[in-house]
């Protein structure tokens, strides 16, 4: 996987745009040695980090933030750090500390921290990161409800404002990206685990509205590229449009400049499906939950989609090896797990085994390219 990545991204400067360090409540942890260990290994020059849902974090996050900011001190520029707000404290005063000691940007979590996007206590938010140029970046994933109409309101009031949307937005995609396309000051992270939904958001927004981002330790910088990369592949994206989206249009960013957007969307509404792609897709999708929670396949999912593979014209044969290697991978994992959950190593080994074989189902050039350099 790591040579058909490096064909796709050549040698492009690549900034991850979402990653966190140190402790969540959920047991999920990173180490500032594990986050340049992991950029190390892939190549990525910088990458945005803010802090987990901490245990330590108080009213304010001041706790956190303050590591963090110390974390990035020490990486020799390679994390770029965001202050961590909670609305229940004074996000405003939280906001000036951290940036006087060197935040580069915000991040809102309307989830985790239970606030709507349209509060009034971020009107001054806003504002002060409008002045200092800072982006803003705000969980747009799963567990809330749509959210696309404040998403654009808020957007709208705050011209100057830089605002990320994590997750490609998948929480109101369509609606936020019908209401936000063509806004500089928007873009889209692409830390989501469906190349569909990344192809989606590219029917709707200027290319240069979507940056690449990982979201470790939760996503894998490999998992993340490929499918990122293959989407672009598959809807013919030039040299330039890859180059801003893995790294070139964070960078503006963190610049303080808004993205620099080309006239209009690049993937067309309609494509035509391999019904045969589909049904691995389709597979695989219910699949995966399964793998994050440490769950064996009750269902049998690792055998329906191989078994789909299977047609008579060899043409998903590389893609059943994968889902094939995925389930003796898993297996193996299961039967050696002392307590019987699998480790978090395990799990991102053969979800990026399965998430390589989704890919490839979804686009036939990108897995004809993978069979041409294997």
């Amino acid at each position: 996987m790591d040579a058909l990545i490096e064909e796709l991204a050549g040698s492009t400067p690549r900034i991850d745009a979402h990653t966190h360090l140190g402790l969540d409540e959920d047991g999920m942890a990173q180490t500032l040695d594990e986050l340049v260990g992991n950029l190390d290994v892939h190549g990525v020059e910088r990458a945005v980090t803010f802090p987990l849902h901490d245990p330590d974090r108080g009213e304010n996050y001041t706790v956190p933030n303050d590591r963090v900011l110390e974390w990035a001190a020490q990486s020799n520029g390679r994390v770029i750090p965001f202050c961590r707000l909670n609305l229940t404290g004074d996000p405003l005063a939280e906001a000036r500390r951290a940036i006087s000691l060197g935040a580069r940007g915000i991040k809102l979590h309307p989830r985790a921290q239970a606030f709507s996007v349209d509060d009034k206590r971020l009107d001054p938010v806003f504002a002060i990161a409008a002045e200092h140029k800072l982006p803003i970046l705000i969980h747009a994933g799963r567990g809330m409800p749509p959210i696309g109409d404040q998403l654009a309101t808020a957007a709208e009031r705050h011209p100057d404002a830089i605002l990320i949307l994590a997750h490609a937005a998948i929480v109101d995609q369509d609606r936020i990206a019908s209401l936000v396309a063509g806004r500089p000051n928007v873009v889209f992270d692409a830390s989501a685990w469906s190349p569909v939904d990344l192809h989606g958001l590219l029917t709707r927004v200027p290319p240069e509205q979507l940056v690449w981002a990982s979201d470790l330790p939760y996503g894998t910088i490999r998992e993340s590229l490929l499918a990122t990369l293959a989407v672009l592949l598959e809807v013919d994206a030039s040299r330039e449009v890859t180059a801003a989206i893995v790294g070139g249009t964070m960078d503006r960013l963190l610049r303080g400049e808004h993205a620099q957007l080309s006239a209009a969307p690049i993937a067309p509404r309609e494509r035509v499906v391999n019904l045969a792609r589909q049904r691995v897709g389709g597979y695989l999708v219910a699949l995966l939950p399964s793998i994050w929670q440490r769950h064996p396949d009750y269902v049998g999912y690792f055998g329906l989609a191989a078994a789909v593979c299977r047609d008579d014209e060899g043409e998903l044969g590389s893609v059943a090896e994968l889902i094939v290697l995925a389930e003796a991978t898993w297996t193996a994992a299961l039967e050696r797990a002392d307590t019987g959950r699998p480790t978090l190593d395990d799990v991102r080994e053969t979800f990026e085994l399965l998430l390589a074989a989704w890919v490839f189902a979804y686009s036939p050039v990108t897995q004809r390219r993978w069979e041409a350099l294997a």
